[in-house]
């Protein structure tokens, strides 16, 4: 019998992709599993009725069901690896997309869903180190013209589109 000597990884880099989806599964199913507990505690007044007469707090608790579920799946399934570390937490991505959540619902109220969608895309792509800037304005452009389009006049949403 031939032995084998192996070193443990330093690092989830030197442990390889798998090492590396183990820990993203991990933490992907804590937050999963906090948000589906989260939706459950904040809804847990509203009356759900049954299958055939459906309350409003139904379907808000099968969804928060469904998340603490696939939360669980993904911590069970993350476990069967100990990474000595978390991954790197994407903060820059991260800060982006919360801008541009932030961004847009303080401004489609004052300033119409097309400045709400530019200023929505453009912070989104601050959390892109990759981001290509002279795309990044023409692609803002088309997707607020075209969520102005679609909610504002196909749709007739009672949503401002255009700044007064």
């Amino acid at each position: 019998m031939q032995e084998q000597n192996e070193v443990a990884p330093q690092s989830l880099a030197e442990a390889g992709p798998e090492a590396a989806s183990s820990g993203s599964d991990l933490a992907a199913g804590l937050m999963l599993g906090l948000l589906g507990l989260a939706a459950l505690f904040i809804g847990r007044d509203y009356p759900a009725g049954s299958s055939l007469d459906m309350g409003p707090g139904y379907i808000p608790r099968a969804i928060a069901a469904g998340l603490l579920v696939t939360g669980l799946l993904l911590v069970i399934k993350g476990a069967g690896w100990r990474p000595r570390g978390w991954p790197a937490f994407p903060l820059r991505a991260a800060s982006g997309v919360c801008l541009a959540i932030l961004l847009f619902g303080l401004l489609v109220e004052r300033a119409g869903l097309f400045v709400a969608c530019l200023a929505c895309v453009l912070a989104a792509a601050l959390g892109d180190p990759q981001a290509r800037w002279r795309e990044v304005p023409v692609v803002a452009v088309i997707f607020a013209g075209v969520a102005a389009l679609l909610f504002g006049y196909v749709l007739r949403l009672s949503v401002q589109v255009w700044p007064l």
